[in-house]
């Protein structure tokens, strides 16, 4: 069974349509962050082995807004 350069280009082409379609999938899943804030304001937040770096403030899509710790390198 041989192949041929189109084959590999058709291949990669269907690698690129299923990264765009998970990246469409994960927007639409997960709220946007709206702000960056360097401190949680509400209720108290420890952890064991390292500080989150920032906090992003995302509103769901029942009305909620939350503070969620990012852990950025």
């Amino acid at each position: 069974m041989a192949f041929g350069l189109g084959d590999i280009l058709q291949t990669l082409q269907q690698g690129v349509q299923a990264i765009n379609a998970l990246t469409v999938q994960i927007k639409n899943t997960f709220p946007n962050i709206s702000a960056l804030s360097s401190s949680a304001t509400t209720g108290t937040l420890t952890f064991n082995s390292s500080q989150p770096s920032q906090f992003g403030t995302v509103t769901t899509s029942s009305g909620g807004t939350y503070k969620v710790p990012l852990f950025l390198p």
